[in-house]
């Protein structure tokens, strides 16, 4: 699937994740969350090995795409995911805690600036912590939630997670 970012406003948050392209209406929730995932790990790749402006530019928009990521995760993946089993509840509060530490991180971050001699040791860490957040979540809370939750409510979801990640971004 292939995916489109507009990330041209000076604006942090105003960027909207255009999502996967949809073949036939058959993406659900994790689909789309499998596609940001991988867009996510080529922004921080972008990140790490570039410099200057363009580390600035790519760093929004890492900021951007995980700020709306999350957001939907919160609104939608994680509430879905804690609901009928003691294990899905553990699961599904863990990935929004580190997801919430995440967002910290990044702000801290976007404070300090990609030029700032602490930048690369603090963004070595995040993109550890970023990296190791979304294995758990295709690992943990996807599995899961494949399980639990009907085909037809993923599908939904997908709708939702849009819907919520487009008013944020808005």
């Amino acid at each position: 699937m292939s995916s489109s970012i507009d990330f041209t406003s000076g604006n942090r948050h105003a960027s909207a994740w255009r999502g996967p392209v949809v073949v036939m209406g058959y993406a659900d929730v994790i689909d789309v969350l499998l596609e940001q995932h991988d867009e996510i790990r080529r922004l921080c790749a972008g990140v790490e090995r570039s410099r200057g402006a363009e580390r600035e530019r790519r760093f929004r928009e890492l900021e951007a795409l995980v700020h709306l990521h999350e957001r939907g995760e919160r609104a939608v993946v994680h509430p879905a995911a804690r609901t009928g089993t003691g294990t899905g509840d553990v699961v599904g509060t863990a990935r929004m805690l580190a997801g919430a530490a995440i967002q910290r991180s990044l702000a801290t971050l976007h404070d300090l600036g990609t030029r700032h001699s602490g930048f690369d040791s603090g963004f070595a860490t995040l993109y550890r912590a970023i990296l190791e957040h979304a294995t758990r979540e295709e690992l943990d809370e996807f599995p899961l939630l494949r399980l639990q939750v009907p085909v037809q409510r993923l599908h939904m979801m997908a709708g939702e997670l849009h819907d919520v990640q487009a008013m944020d971004a808005a």
